[in-house]
């Protein structure tokens, strides 16, 4: 069961959850401590347009992801520009995608249908490096190209990925994500460590202010 007994969003539609805190601060709190549910089929998906200058040159991707269908080809997070649909994509089995980069850890992630796991994924134009973390351990890195940035005029996507520029989404999710956050940095393994250890409801990403560029309750659909 997840924070202040959220209830999840099933579809992507998203359910009131309890909260012990009043106003004015409640209705934040409520969508923090929201999760998302995303069916099997294509239109299952949270679709938006962010300014990415933050992140061009540096970025930490994190968050709780539970994999519910077995196999491959399960995307919970992309983000694609005009040209290259494929910037960032995630899969929820250790498949990831940056900067014309793979970094490819499959053989080391054991599948746990049903389970939270805490995934991030790091990178920076000064260490060229794009590494993946599961459950707070590094579990591999790859060099990215010289010189290479972020593109700036892509589309986010929860629960599946793009096979064309802002559209065309043919693998969906079907999992649960909470607490997913894009921050302006290169988060280092202790930093990781210490999200991962804090636990679903920890709140640990928090401290880490304006570098917590994409909020995961900003991710949410409004009522």
């Amino acid at each position: 069961m997840l924070c202040f007994s959220t209830l999840l969003a099933i579809l992507g539609l998203l359910l009131t959850a309890e909260s012990s805190v009043d106003e004015p601060g409640q209705r934040l709190v409520e969508r923090r401590y929201r999760g998302l549910k995303f069916g099997a089929a294509n239109q299952d998906y949270v679709l938006f347009k962010p300014r990415m200058e933050p992140v061009q040159e540096s970025y930490s991707l994190c968050g709780w992801v539970k994999k519910i269908l077995s196999g491959e080809r399960k995307y919970w997070f992309a983000y694609g520009t005009s040209s290259d649909v494929n910037e960032i994509y995630s899969s929820d089995n250790g498949f990831f995608r940056t900067l014309s980069t793979y970094v490819d850890t499959r053989s080391k992630v054991t599948e746990q249908l049903g389970t939270w796991r805490h995934v991030c994924y790091t990178w920076s134009l000064t260490t060229r490096a794009a590494s993946v973390y599961y459950d707070g351990l590094l579990l591999g890195s790859v060099t990215t190209p010289s010189g290479k940035r972020l593109g700036l005029d892509g589309y986010v996507i929860l629960g599946n990925e793009f096979n064309s520029y802002g559209s065309n989404f043919i693998f969906p999710f079907g999992g649960e994500l909470f607490k997913v956050n894009m921050f302006d940095k290169e988060l280092s393994a202790a930093e990781v460590k210490e999200m991962a250890d804090g636990g679903l409801c920890s709140g640990v990403e928090e401290k880490y202010g304006r570098s917590r560029y994409l909020k995961w309750e900003d991710m949410l659909l409004e009522e």
